[in-house]
């Protein structure tokens, strides 16, 4: 059976249907189940993975081939499931974790920085490729979970400077609050994130 590297790249030279099919198939199982774990709705779940595996097809340009391909889908997906999780006002147990300002080890203990593991990402075998993936989204929750638990005044700030990836001055403009205080709020909250996640 083909790896996800090679679909991917099968898929990447194509840009076939039928190279697309294959690697949708194969993706969506795994990409559901974990999808319906943070949102604990397999209708919605069912419904994210779908729109996820399109932004495959759609924004396959914004993909970089140095990385595995469901490292980069996983993340869409857990950026889509908050945004159902918040709209719903859900608390969930969510399963990934990315760009937090939290290091974590395989077991989420140590200090692997995660972007530092992907420049190993070509040594690793496709089971190592699954057991990362698999760490991340472990750690992910317990992240998440950390944020949904935060305040008002620290979770909205670091949703919008963690997840939606908006500027300092961006955050400062939409809250109507000094420059300072959204970097005081965002030091703050990531305290408290690494101290619920270490307890």
């Amino acid at each position: 059976m083909a790896s996800y590297r090679e679909l991917t790249e099968n898929f990447l030279e194509t840009r076939s249907d039928s190279d697309f099919a294959l690697l949708y198939y194969k993706i969506k199982p795994g990409l559901t189940t974990y999808v319906n774990k943070l949102v604990k709705d397999s209708d919605i779940a069912e419904d994210i993975a779908i729109n996820t595996l399109t932004k495959m097809w759609t924004k396959i340009e914004q993909y970089n081939p140095k990385y595995q391909i469901t490292t980069w889908l996983y993340r869409i997906a857990f950026n889509e499931s908050l945004g159902y999780i918040s709209k719903q006002k859900k608390k969930s147990s969510l399963d990934q974790l990315s760009e937090f300002g939290v290091e974590v080890s395989n077991n989420g203990t140590t200090n692997i920085n995660i972007q530092e593991a992907y420049q190993e990402y070509e040594q690793m075998s496709e089971q190592d490729y699954l057991d990362e993936d698999n760490d991340l989204m472990e750690t992910y929750g317990r992240a998440l979970e950390a944020i949904a638990g935060l305040k008002d005044m620290y979770r909205d700030i670091l949703t919008d400077r963690l997840i939606n990836d908006m500027k300092y001055d961006e955050i400062a403009d939409k809250h109507n609050i000094s420059l300072q205080t959204v970097k005081n709020r965002i030091r703050r909250g990531k305290m408290l994130i690494a101290e619920t996640m270490e307890a």
